[in-house]
C-alpha cells in the first residue's frame, strides 16, 4: 500500500510539473553586431540572414506542414523565415492574384491567438488560444534545431474591407463589441479602444515567444498601405526590377501611423524589460528606397520592400541593419530575382527574402509550379543560387567592409548595372550583369591580391587569377559570362 500511495504521489508531481508553463531562460539572442551593427550577430558569429520563405502563413494554418517546410530551407542552406500571426488573414478569396496562398486557409483551420465560440462565430479578445500559442511555439522551436532565424511580423495593413471583415479586431467579429472602425485607423493612434486589446496581444506575445534567441520582432508590415504619404515620384524607375506602375512611388507611413508604430514598439521593449531576453524589433519603412529621418531609437532592423540597392546604402549611417524582407512584382525569371539580391546585399543589406510561392499545403517541400499570375518566384533551383550568394559573402570579413561603387569605372564597353562592398586594401566584392565589352578600372591600393571570378547561378569559380595594382589602379579583363558573374579579390597576406 505504501509503495502504491509513493507511486500514484510520484505520478502527480510529474503531472503537476508537465502541467506548468516553462518560464524563459537567458538565451543567446540574434543581435546587432557590435562592431559593425550593420550587420547581424548570433551565437557569436557575424552573420546574415538569407532565405526564400512561405508567405508567412506558416503558423496561422492549421494545415501547413511547417515541420517538412523548415527541413527544406534547412536543407538548402537558408536561415531566415517571416511569419504574420493572428489579427489578419486572406480568407476566402484569390488576393494580389495569388493562388495557393498559405495566408488563404481553410476556415476551420485559420489558427488566431483568440478564442472563437463555435456557435457564435465570434471571439473573446480576452481569452487566448492554447492551440495556436502551442503551435507558435513548436514552430520557433523547430526553426531553432535548424539554424533558422524567425521574423515575426506582429501586424499588418489590411489593404481592404475584405481582409478587415474577417479580422478578429473587427467589432462585428468579436464578443467585446467596441466602437467600428475604419480599416484604415486599425493600425494608427487613432483606433480608440482598440489599443487596449493590441498591448494586450503585443504583451502576451512577446511573453510567449520570449524563451527563445532565434527570433525578432516586426511591428507592422507594410504600414503605408493603409495609411500612406508620397515622398518620391521615382523618375526612371528600373524596369526590370520594378515593372509596375505603382513602384514607381515611394510612399512612407503617415505620423498617425507612426506614433502608433513607436507605441507598440514600446509595448515589446517595456514588456521584455521584465523577462530574461530583449529582441530586436524591425519598421518596414516603404517599398524600393527611402532615406530614413527621425528613427525610433527601439528600432533596430529597418526593413523594405522590392528595395533597391540605395535602400541599403544611403541608410548605413544610421548603425542598424537595413533588410529586403519582401520580394515579388517582376517577370519569372531567376536573373532578375538573383540580380536584385546580390546587388541589394553588396549594398550593406543584411538580410534578404524572396517570398517563395512554391511553398503551398500539400507542397511544403517548395516543388509546386508557380503560374504565371502569382506576383513572385520561387523553386528549389532559386534557393541553391541564393545559397551561393550566401556563401560568397560568408567567405568574406564582411563586417569591415562598405558600399562602394565609386571603385569601378568602365574602360571599354558598358555594364548594365554593378555594386561593389570593400574594405579598401583589404578585400573586395563585386557583381556585374548584362556587360558588353571586355575591361573594368578598380581604384585599388598598390600590392598584390588574388582574384575568384565566380557563377552566381552555378557557384563555379570561373576563373582564378593574380592582380597587381600600380598607381592604386587594377585594369581587369573579366571573363565571358550571359548574365551575371560575381568577383573577389583579396590582398595576398
Amino acid at each position: 500500500m505504501k509503495n502504491l500511495t509513493n507511486l500514484t504521489f510520484a505520478f502527480l508531481l510529474i503531472l503537476l510539473i508537465g502541467c506548468q508553463t516553462k518560464l524563459p531562460v537567458k538565451q543567446d539572442v540574434i543581435s546587432l553586431h557590435p562592431e559593425n551593427p550593420n550587420y547581424f550577430q548570433y551565437k557569436g558569429k557575424p552573420t546574415i540572414l538569407v532565405t526564400s520563405g512561405e508567405h508567412y502563413g506558416a503558423v496561422m494554418n492549421a494545415d501547413f506542414n511547417f515541420q517538412k517546410y523548415l527541413a527544406t530551407l534547412h536543407s538548402a542552406g537558408l536561415n531566415y523565415t517571416r511569419i504574420f500571426l493572428g489579427p489578419y488573414s486572406e480568407l476566402g478569396d484569390n488576393l494580389f492574384g495569388i493562388t495557393n496562398n498559405t495566408m488563404n486557409p481553410k476556415p476551420e483551420s485559420w489558427l488566431t491567438p483568440w478564442v472563437k465560440n463555435s456557435e457564435s462565430g465570434k471571439y473573446d479578445l480576452t481569452q487566448w488560444n492554447e492551440v495556436f500559442f502551442n503551435r507558435l511555439k513548436a514552430f520557433i522551436n523547430e526553426a531553432d534545431q535548424k539554424g533558422i532565424i524567425v521574423e515575426i511580423s506582429l501586424f499588418t495593413s489590411y489593404y481592404t474591407n475584405h481582409q478587415w471583415s474577417t479580422s478578429p479586431f473587427n467589432p462585428k467579429n468579436n464578443v467585446q463589441g467596441f466602437d467600428s472602425i475604419s480599416f484604415k485607423q486599425v493600425n494608427s493612434i487613432n483606433n480608440g479602444t482598440l489599443m487596449q486589446i493590441q498591448e494586450k496581444y503585443v504583451r502576451k506575445v512577446v511573453q510567449e515567444v520570449n524563451g527563445f534567441g532565434n527570433l525578432f520582432f516586426e511591428v507592422q508590415n507594410e504600414p503605408w498601405s493603409d495609411n500612406p504619404q508620397l515622398v518620391e515620384q521615382i523618375a526612371e524607375p528600373d524596369s526590370l526590377t520594378h515593372p509596375q506602375n505603382w513602384q514607381s512611388k515611394v510612399e512612407m507611413a503617415r505620423q498617425e501611423s507612426l506614433d502608433w508604430q513607436r507605441r507598440i514598439a514600446g509595448f515589446v521593449v517595456d514588456e521584455e524589460s521584465r523577462l530574461p531576453n530583449q529582441h530586436l524589433i524591425a519598421q518596414n519603412i516603404s517599398n524600393n528606397r527611402g532615406k530614413i529621418e527621425n528613427p525610433d531609437p527601439n528600432i533596430s532592423i529597418f526593413n523594405f520592400h522590392y528595395a533597391y540597392p540605395e535602400a541599403a546604402s544611403q541608410n548605413l549611417h544610421l548603425n542598424k541593419v537595413v533588410g529586403l524582407d519582401e520580394t515579388g512584382f517582376m517577370p519569372h525569371t531567376d536573373f532578375i530575382y538573383r540580380s536584385q539580391a546580390w546587388k541589394f546585399m553588396l549594398a550593406g543589406g543584411a538580410l534578404y527574402n524572396n517570398l517563395d510561392y512554391s511553398f503551398t499545403v500539400g507542397t511544403e517541400d517548395g516543388t509546386h509550379a508557380i503560374d504565371a499570375g502569382t506576383p513572385g518566384w520561387g523553386h528549389p533551383e532559386y534557393r541553391k543560387q541564393l545559397k551561393i550568394m550566401k556563401d560568397f559573402l560568408e567567405s568574406l570579413d564582411f563586417i569591415r567592409m562598405k558600399p562602394d561603387n565609386s571603385i569601378l569605372k568602365e574602360t571599354q564597353g558598358n555594364i548594365a548595372d554593378f555594386q561593389v562592398l570593400a574594405e579598401p586594401g583589404k578585400q573586395y566584392a563585386i557583381y556585374l550583369e548584362k556587360t558588353k565589352g571586355a575591361s573594368i578600372e578598380l581604384a585599388i591600393p598598390n600590392g598584390e591580391y588574388t582574384a575568384d571570378w565566380i557563377d552566381p547561378m552555378t557557384g563555379a569559380t570561373v576563373k582564378t587569377e593574380k592582380l597587381s595594382s600600380e598607381n592604386n589602379t587594377i585594369l581587369v579583363t573579366y571573363p565571358e559570362f550571359q548574365e551575371d558573374i560575381a568577383l573577389i579579390i583579396k590582398a595576398k597576406q
